[in-house]
């Protein structure tokens, strides 16, 4: 349980770091600090099924979560542009 505590508080503390790093204004930092935990606090869960060491996984967890803004960023102009493009192009 206590290990479980020290990750969570570790990734906490990550998103906000991570978010006063960018930090713009206040509803822009609490954002990218949700943001960050809970991409990085779902990454954790699912490395949980092949990485076994908790250091290994808390590091992954970390720079997913510093990368966390420019991967939402990417994935919205993804799913935007090209996803749209894809399936125009599957339609046809």
């Amino acid at each position: 349980m206590i290990e479980d505590l020290k990750v969570v508080m570790f990734l906490v503390l990550a998103a906000l770091a991570s978010a006063i790093v960018r930090f713009k204004g206040l509803a822009q930092l609490l954002t990218d600090a949700l943001l960050g935990f809970l991409m990085g606090y779902s990454f954790y869960l699912l490395l949980g099924f092949w990485v076994e060491d908790g250091a290994t996984r808390s590091g992954f967890c970390g720079i997913i979560i510093l990368c966390s803004r420019p991967l939402y960023d990417w994935v919205n102009n993804f799913i935007a542009n090209k996803l749209s493009d894809l399936m125009e192009r599957i339609i046809k």
